[in-house]
C-alpha cells in the first residue's frame, strides 16, 4: 500500500488523485492553504482525506511529510522548496510538474545519500514534451543518426468548437500568467546563430505553424538553448521552443503592448480609480483611440477591431487595479471565460531535421492534440495529472528507480510514462517527409 501526499488542489490535482484511485492499494491525504478545496477533492474519492496546511511553515508539513511515503507538490513553484528540502531530510519521494529551479538542483547530493528521487518537470510541458522528444532523439542515435534542429511548440487552446471570439484564446484561470510571459525575452539557435528577442520584439516574430489542420501561430518561449545540452543533441543547429495560439493573437496583444495594456504600473491612472475605458485610454495617452490614432499607433484593423470587441474603447468601466496590465486581466477574464460545455484542447508539435547515418536526410513531425471533456475534466488539467500521476505510481511500484534530483529524459522513465498516456489517448502521431 502506498501513502501518497498531495500539496494543491487546483485544477490538476484531481485527474491526478482520480489516476491514483484506480488502485484499491493507495492512500492520499490532498493538503491545501483552503479546507474546502480540498474537501471538495476528497468528497468525490472513498480512501482520500482532506487536510489544511501552510507549505511555506516546515512545521506545519514536516508531520504530514513524514506520514507519508510520496509527496506530489502541485503548488506554484517558488513555493516548491521547502517541501522539496522536507522531503529529503525525511527519506520522502517527491514528483513536480514544474521546470527544475537551481536551488532544487542543489539538493541532488543530499537526496541521492537519502535514497530519495525528486523528480520534477513531469506534466504537459514541461513534462509529455520531453517524453516524446527524448523517445524519438534516443532511437535516431541508436541508429547513428543525427539531429540538426529541433523546433518544439506547445499550446493550450479552446477547441475549434469553442472557439468563437477575435483573440482565440480563453482563461480557465487567472490571465495575469499568461500576459506575464509576454515580459519575458526570448533565446533560441537558428541555423547556428543565437537569436536574442526583446519582449517588444518577441511577438512580432511569430511563425505560422500547421497541426492537424488547425490554423495556428507559434513564437518563442524563454531560453532554448539549454536543451542542446538536456537533450544531449549538441550537433543540432536549430533550436527553439515556443508557444502556439491561433493566428491573429499575436498581432491583437501586440496591439494591447502599443496602447500601454501591458504595463505593470502607470502614473496617469490611480490604483483606485474606476474610469471607463475610454477614459483610461484618454488619461493613458491624452486622447481617446480612434482609427487616425490607431494607425499612428501602427495597430491593424483587425487588432483594432478585437480589441474593440474586448470592450477597450467603450463606456465599461475598468476594474480598479495597481496598472493597466491588471485591469486588462480583469476584463480578459471577463470576455474570454470558458462557457458550461465548452472544451479546451492541447496542442504539441515536434519538429526533426535529421540526418541519418545512410541515405538523405529527412525531417520528422511528431504531434499530439488533446481535447478536455464537456464540464468534465479539461485537455490541461488531464496532460498536466496524469502524467504527474502515472510517475508517481511508477515509483511506487519500483519501476522507475533513478535517485537524485532527476528529470525525464531517460528510456527507463519515458517509455512506460509514453505506453501509459497512450492508454489514456494521449500518444503522439508521426509523420516524415524529405
Amino acid at each position: 500500500m502506498a501513502n501518497i501526499l498531495v500539496f494543491g488542489a487546483g485544477f490538476v490535482a484531481e485527474p491526478l488523485v482520480e489516476y491514483l484511485m484506480r488502485r484499491d492499494d493507495n492512500r492520499i491525504t490532498v493538503a491545501s492553504q483552503f479546507q474546502a478545496d480540498a474537501d471538495r477533492i476528497a468528497g468525490r474519492f472513498s480512501g482520500v482525506t482532506a487536510t489544511t496546511a501552510e507549505v511555506t511553515e516546515v512545521a506545519s508539513i514536516s508531520p504530514l511529510i513524514e506520514g507519508h511515503d510520496l509527496v506530489v507538490s502541485l503548488v506554484p513553484a517558488t513555493l516548491h522548496q521547502a517541501i522539496a528540502e522536507t522531503c529529503v531530510r525525511l527519506g520522502k519521494h517527491l514528483v513536480t510538474a514544474s521546470y527544475e529551479s537551481p536551488a532544487m538542483v542543489a539538493l541532488d547530493a543530499k537526496a541521492r545519500e537519502q535514497g530519495v528521487i525528486l523528480l520534477n518537470e513531469i506534466g504537459l510541458d514541461p513534462g509529455i514534451d520531453h517524453l516524446g522528444a527524448m523517445d524519438i532523439i534516443d532511437r535516431v542515435q541508436a541508429e547513428g543518426g543525427r539531429i540538426r534542429s529541433f523546433v518544439s511548440w506547445c499550446g493550450g487552446l479552446p477547441a475549434p468548437d469553442a472557439n468563437d471570439n477575435p483573440l482565440g484564446y480563453k482563461f480557465a484561470w487567472a490571465p495575469r500568467g499568461v500576459l506575464m510571459a509576454l515580459q519575458n525575452e526570448a533565446v533560441f539557435l537558428r541555423d547556428n546563430k543565437e537569436v536574442h528577442l526583446s519582449p517588444v520584439e518577441l511577438l512580432e516574430s511569430a511563425e505560422p505553424v500547421t497541426v492537424d489542420e488547425l490554423e495556428l501561430e507559434g513564437y518563442a518561449n524563454r531560453n532554448s538553448l539549454g536543451y542542446q545540452q538536456s537533450y544531449d543533441i549538441p550537433e543540432a543547429r536549430t533550436i527553439l521552443r515556443g508557444t502556439l495560439r491561433y493566428r491573429g493573437f499575436c498581432d491583437i496583444l501586440q496591439a494591447a503592448r502599443k496602447l500601454g495594456l501591458l504595463d505593470l504600473e502607470s502614473d496617469k491612472v490611480a490604483p483606485s480609480d474606476t474610469p471607463s475605458w475610454n477614459d483610461l485610454m484618454q488619461a493613458l495617452h491624452g486622447y481617446r483611440i480612434h482609427d487616425e490614432a490607431r494607425k499612428q499607433l501602427g495597430i491593424t484593423d483587425a487588432a483594432f477591431s478585437a480589441l474593440k470587441w474586448l470592450g477597450c474603447f467603450s463606456d465599461i468601466a475598468s476594474a480598479p487595479a495597481p496598472g493597466p496590465l491588471d485591469r486588462f486581466c480583469e476584463l480578459l477574464k471577463t470576455r474570454l471565460a470558458y462557457q458550461p460545455g465548452e472544451r479546451d484542447m492541447v496542442v504539441l508539435q515536434h519538429q526533426f531535421g535529421i540526418e541519418p547515418a545512410s541515405g538523405e536526410s529527412y525531417h520528422l513531425e511528431a504531434s499530439l492534440v488533446a481535447y478536455g471533456e464537456p464540464d468534465g475534466y479539461s485537455a490541461m488539467a488531464k496532460t498536466v495529472g496524469y502524467p504527474a500521476a502515472m510517475a508517481v505510481q511508477l515509483i511506487c511500484d519500483g519501476v522507475i528507480e533513478e535517485r537524485g534530483v532527476v528529470l525525464p529524459f531517460s528510456k527507463g522513465i519515458y517509455q512506460p510514462l509514453l505506453e501509459l498516456l497512450a492508454g489514456e489517448g494521449i500518444a503522439f502521431t508521426e509523420s516524415r517527409s524529405q
